[in-house]
């Protein structure tokens, strides 16, 4: 198992966990599962951390190699509100290169959701 300080990448498992900046008064609330993701949030509505399920198959699915979870640097959590929801990206930095992992997210009209 590789552990950096934005994410951990689990082998066996198959999984990616992709950690936010966090204040130190943020609290985890709750953990919501959506499609191949787990998303902890914070007492304050915040994505503390999202957590990818069978990540190799997901990036294959979407053309990437997966091959790149061995090289990972560096991730990061982007989030924009769109019609309708939410589009969440990981953005995965490997090599001195990037590639963004994109998850479409549906919600309630009035969901308040931070990174």
């Amino acid at each position: 198992m590789m552990e950096r300080r934005t994410f951990v990448y689990d082998e066996n498992l198959d999984r990616l966990v992709v950690f936010n900046t966090l204040d130190k008064d943020d609290k985890i609330y709750g953990s919501v599962n959506i499609f191949n993701l787990v998303i902890d949030f914070t007492t304050r509505n915040k994505i503390a951390n999202i957590e990818i399920m069978n990540v190799s198959e997901y990036l294959q699915s979407l053309n990437i190699n997966p091959n790149i979870l061995q090289r990972l640097d560096e991730s990061q959590i982007i989030l924009k509100q769109m019609r309708g929801g939410f589009l969440l990206t990981v953005l995965l930095r490997f090599d001195n290169k990037s590639v963004t992992v994109p998850f479409s997210l549906p919600a309630e009209d009035k969901a308040v959701i931070t990174v």
